[in-house]
């Protein structure tokens, strides 16, 4: 396994970027999370990674943080979550907020999350309950999985344009393109109505 990459930030987009190793350009997918905090191109970048393989692919998946790994590792351990799913359950909340969820058997606040219907938010409590039984929340930590309140207002446009029918790769390249033009000090309203009128 490639536990991580170092080198320079090519390009990076709200759910994949290219790092270039030794002038290699690799692609790895990324949460929305890792997103906020993977820096400026052109800068020296280190990324945690997993490598998924499959029969007609091989896919690099890359984090900012051990514990967006570790959970993303242990989403995918789970029947029916495969890795793109567990990308978009780290960009839709924090690894505390969904840990609670879970051991609260929080269904509702599941659900909210993109991609996890009713029955695979309880196969999640199901398998994952007694593996998060221990952990300790932080005091006043939120009660429920719903959308983390620290997402930016990057990852929230960027969310609202696949609920308004984008496809990933087109929400992707608009948002990047008014983050470009108009900086990252926008809200998350003011991006959308912006990334509307771009395309």
């Amino acid at each position: 396994m490639i536990s991580y990459l170092e080198g320079t930030l090519v390009r990076k987009h709200p759910t994949h970027l290219i790092l270039d190793v030794g002038g290699v350009g690799y692609v790895l997918n990324i949460p929305l999370s890792s997103y906020d905090k993977v820096g400026d191109v052109g800068r020296p970048t280190r990324v945690l990674t997993y490598l998924h393989v499959r029969e007609d692919a091989l896919e690099l998946f890359g984090f900012m943080s051990e514990e967006e790994r570790e959970l993303f590792l242990t989403l995918i351990s789970v029947s029916g979550v495969g890795p793109k799913l567990a990308q978009g359950i780290l960009s839709g909340v924090s690894p505390t907020e969904f840990k609670r969820a879970i051991v609260e058997e929080n269904v509702r606040g599941l659900i909210a999350i993109r991609g996890i219907g009713r029955k695979t938010a309880q196969r999640l409590i199901v398998e994952l309950k007694d593996r998060f039984g221990e952990v300790a929340f932080p005091e006043g930590a939120p009660l429920t999985a719903e959308v983390s309140r620290e997402m930016t207002a990057i990852r929230e446009a960027f969310l609202a344009l696949l609920s308004l029918g984008f496809k990933d790769i087109e929400a992707q390249r608009v948002v990047d393109k008014v983050v470009r033009e108009e900086g990252r000090d926008l809200s998350a309203e003011e991006m959308v109505k912006k990334a509307l009128r771009a395309v």
